[in-house]
């Protein structure tokens, strides 16, 4: 089956945009084949010369070795000044249609919500489906959507939550009225999409997101602590504002006999490389490859997050498929994986530092407790990797 996972943009830390990425290779690991298609953007940057996009007849490029590190079509995008931030794609709806003829597309699966990508894709297949009800021959190729809806919105300005909201009633339903599967994380997402009388049998309740990669590495990479600490907690993910990475500086200054480490890249980069030179006990990580990611995890007692919003959350699974218990912000999706209290715990705000710190103290100081956790994390996330949700879709539009 030749697949094509239409994204914002690209990226190695985001988990609602590397997760693309990841089915991408989910589905190739299985012999089909599969191409991300998204924006000029990897990292909120130019992945390649726009140019080059630009000038194409079709309005797109494929790149065999591209940054996302699968085969990937950037196509025509901009980054307008929207109040949601989000990425564009331009002409989308004809662009796809030369990219489904061209790859001889049997599927397009869009992810994300709060960007124009769902609401083209699906003019696109309702135009399709218009055409061969009409008795034209055109090819029509099944429509997957993976919304990531979270309702928990995070909106910095009332124009933001205004912007999403109104997105939400004004296409959204109109998305789901086209798609052939709807897929999403767990039964509360389920719950509330089910209110835009989604039929059940199109649904697809999976949270099998782990990068098949990271698991494999996740198995085989030994754990490589820095020297000199007594333990060792950790984050990986975008550094931004918004995921208040600002506070690991703190927490390294509360905690000189244990090691920070912070891996990732975004805007805060910078900052915080340069705060982590005048602390030994700050590391800062900006290697994405899976067997480094690997060694940090496993290396941590416990890992956490502090986002103000994180609508996808796979790398608390990646913690927790190491057996590693992890912290969710109440405004992450983690905090639907993890059970409070079982395989780690939920925060009570997004910057609740003091709590977290007595949490970590508590894990160290009852290391049966630690080792009770983690042993509920790891059986919780056994198996959960992207290639059997790539089967599982698979099976489904095939049926």
């Amino acid at each position: 089956m030749n697949v094509g996972v239409v994204a914002p943009q690209s990226s190695h830390w985001e988990d609602s945009h590397r997760a693309a990425a990841v089915l991408v290779k989910a589905f190739r690991r299985l012999g089909h084949s599969a191409w991300l298609v998204t924006s000029l953007f990897h990292e909120g940057a130019p992945a390649l010369d726009p140019d080059l996009v630009e000038k194409s007849e079709t309005g797109f490029v494929e790149v065999e070795k591209d940054v996302s590190g699968v085969p990937t079509i950037r196509v025509l995008s901009t980054k307008p000044l929207l109040p949601t931030g989000a990425v564009a794609l331009r002409n989308f709806s004809r662009i796809l249609g030369e990219v489904a003829d061209n790859y001889g597309l049997d599927a397009v699966v869009v992810l994300s919500s709060f960007w124009n990508g769902p609401e083209e894709v699906a003019r696109w297949a309702a135009v399709r489906r218009t055409l061969a009800a009409a008795g034209e021959a055109v090819r029509r190729a099944l429509l997957v959507y993976i919304p990531i809806y979270f309702p928990k919105f995070h909106a910095t300005r009332p124009v933001d939550y205004a912007s999403k909201v109104m997105w939400t009633t004004l296409n959204l339903p109109f998305i789901l009225r086209q798609v052939d599967l709807l897929v999403v994380c767990c039964p509360q997402e389920a719950a509330e999409l089910r209110q835009f009388r989604t039929p059940p049998e199109k649904i697809l309740i999976s949270n099998n997101w782990i990068d098949p990669d990271v698991a494999e590495a996740l198995d085989s990479t030994p754990a490589a602590p820095p020297g000199g600490f007594e333990y060792v907690i950790s984050y990986i993910g975008p550094l931004r504002g918004d995921r208040n990475v600002h506070l690991f500086v703190k927490i390294a200054d509360k905690l000189k006999t244990a090691a920070v480490v912070v891996a990732g890249a975004g805007e805060a980069a910078d900052e915080l490389r340069q705060e982590a030179k005048v602390r030994r006990n700050l590391v800062f990580v900006g290697n994405h490859e899976p067997q480094v990611l690997a060694s940090v995890i496993k290396s941590s007692v416990a890992g956490v997050d502090f986002s103000s919003y994180e609508p996808m959350g796979v790398r608390a699974l990646e913690y927790m498929y190491a057996g590693v218990p992890f912290a969710a912000s109440p405004n992450s999706r983690a905090a639907w994986y993890v059970a409070n209290g079982v395989d780690g715990i939920h925060l009570n705000r997004p910057e609740a530092v003091d709590e977290f710190l007595t949490w970590v103290e508590m894990l160290v100081k009852r290391p049966e407790v630690r080792d009770e956790m983690g042993r509920k994390a790891k059986e919780k996330a056994a198996g959960l990797t992207a290639d059997k949700l790539a089967a599982a879709i698979i099976e489904k539009i095939s049926s």
